[in-house]
């Protein structure tokens, strides 16, 4: 009896997702109507997916998509800022816009009694903002604001020269925040040009998980979206996912390419600086590739978690920071792997050649032991369903199957597919996918002090300047 307090109890196998069926159908102008019942407790998740992100902005004016987003919550309808705030906090209800790279997702949550009145006012604010000259000048001026602020941020700088470095001239190689010279020169025309073309139904997809039914929800949708006329977006009308599993054709976006700027370090000189941000990255795949199962598997190993190998080496083994971390960040068009940290100024340079001999060695045969990778796959299977559980959760499910164009099965398979993977498949995965030699690192901190160091990973030491 004693003994048994000392022994860990045998985990289980881990539990399998069955993602419940989604019901869709579709608008004749082109919106896509999918569902999913969770009765679970008397709340509706639903969300507007668009079919145009931040990597649509128009060169010149980077930072347009996200200024409209933020416009468009300000005032919608007959209600001005602080009408819309009591009207969804009269229904418990929550309200968000995320502009990300491929689309804009506009989310909202309620009550499910709620449902008709909470969609009145997401009408109001997909299909009537206001964009009053007084919010344009307030909203833009917040924004103004937030870039001087960023650009006192060592990690932000140092995200803002990796995606440049990575992505160069492609749609994804500029921030969601665009800059300051570019948002000066946005005006209040800009905004509702963008928003005629870019907010539209053609391609989009109304996602809902909840306690409530497919034709219910499709009733709703229609009342309040049945007469939203397209306007010039790209998605193509007509096809917003009636009967099948994938929806209409995103917006095509250029497939990445490299930029030119692997092999060489930019730093960006930040005098004073105690400590260095470390950036090292490269291209990716996109989020359709054949080898996600194996990259999600192969990040967790390399430096996804805090016991992964890079971690470990530069935290505990080397002690020069307090945590570094790696991802795949995966796109429609492409993607960027990357590993962050923050280390040691005076040990940029170890950190940097550290991390690409890391991602050299876990490509070689037999670099990844059997326990090893079954301590990864259990890391993200044992937990996996639990990201299933809430209406919330279901809807953000959704919002990738639209997003990305997916299958409905995807995530049935992931706890199965990553169980089924070996050694070889994660060395396979690497080889394919990182190419440390080709690798950009971004380095913020003292160039004065630590050019010489930085010379030692045998690039070109090339200062860049990062506008915000």
């Amino acid at each position: 009896m004693i003994d048994d307090r000392f022994t860990l109890p045998t985990p289980g196998p881990p539990a399998t997702v069955s993602f419940p069926p989604v019901s869709r159908t579709s608008l004749p102008n082109g919106l896509g109507i999918w569902s999913v019942a969770h009765a679970s407790v008397p709340v509706v998740s639903c969300a507007l997916v668009l079919n145009r992100g931040t990597a649509g902005d128009p060169p010149d004016r980077p930072g347009l998509a996200s200024l409209v987003a933020s416009l468009a919550i300000e005032s919608a309808g007959q209600r001005d800022a602080i009408a819309l705030a009591d009207a969804l906090a009269r229904m418990g209800a929550h309200l968000d816009v995320q502009p990300a790279a491929d689309v804009t997702v506009i989310s909202l949550q309620t009550l499910t009694r709620h449902l008709p009145a909470a969609l009145d006012v997401l009408s109001d604010i997909v299909r009537r903002p206001q964009f009053t000259s007084e919010d344009f000048a307030r909203v833009r001026e917040l924004r103004l604001s937030r870039l001087r602020q960023a650009s006192r941020v060592a990690s932000t700088m140092a995200d803002r020269a990796l995606i440049a470095g990575v992505f160069g001239d492609h749609p994804y190689g500029h921030g969601a925040l665009g800059t300051t010279r570019s948002v000066e020169q946005i005006g209040i025309d800009d905004v509702r040009a963008w928003w005629t073309r870019a907010w539209s139904p053609a391609g989009a997809t109304f996602v809902a998980a909840g306690d409530v039914d497919a034709g219910t929800v499709g009733a709703e949708v229609a009342r309040v979206f049945g007469d939203w006329e397209a306007g010039d977006g790209t998605g193509e009308p007509g096809n917003g996912g009636a009967g099948g599993t994938l929806g209409a054709e995103p917006a095509r976006l250029p497939e990445t390419a490299r930029s030119g700027d692997g092999a060489r370090v930019l730093v960006v000189h930040r005098p004073g600086a105690a400590q260095a941000e470390l950036r090292v990255g490269q291209l990716g795949p996109s989020r359709r590739t054949p080898d996600y199962h194996a990259l999600v598997t192969l990040n967790a190993l390399l430096g996804g978690q805090f016991t992964s190998r890079i971690n470990r080496n530069l935290r505990e083994g080397r002690a020069i920071t307090y945590g570094a971390r790696t991802g795949f960040e995966m796109r429609r068009a492409g993607g960027l792997f990357s590993c962050d940290a923050s280390v040691q100024a005076d040990a940029a340079h170890v950190a940097a050649q550290e991390v690409l001999r890391e991602c050299a060695i876990i490509a070689e045969p037999d670099a990844v032991g059997r326990d090893e990778l079954d301590r990864a796959q259990a890391s993200l299977t044992r937990g996996y369903v639990r990201h299933f559980e809430t209406a919330g959760q279901l809807t953000r499910a959704l919002v990738d199957l639209a997003t990305y164009r997916l299958p409905d099965d995807t995530f049935d398979r992931f706890v199965p597919a990553i169980g089924a993977l070996n050694p070889a498949d994660i060395a396979r995965a690497a080889g394919t996918t990182l190419r440390p030699a080709d690798c950009t690192i971004v380095v913020v901190t003292d160039l004065d002090r630590h050019r010489e160091p930085l010379r030692t990973l045998g690039r070109d030491v090339v200062e860049v300047q990062i506008e915000f």
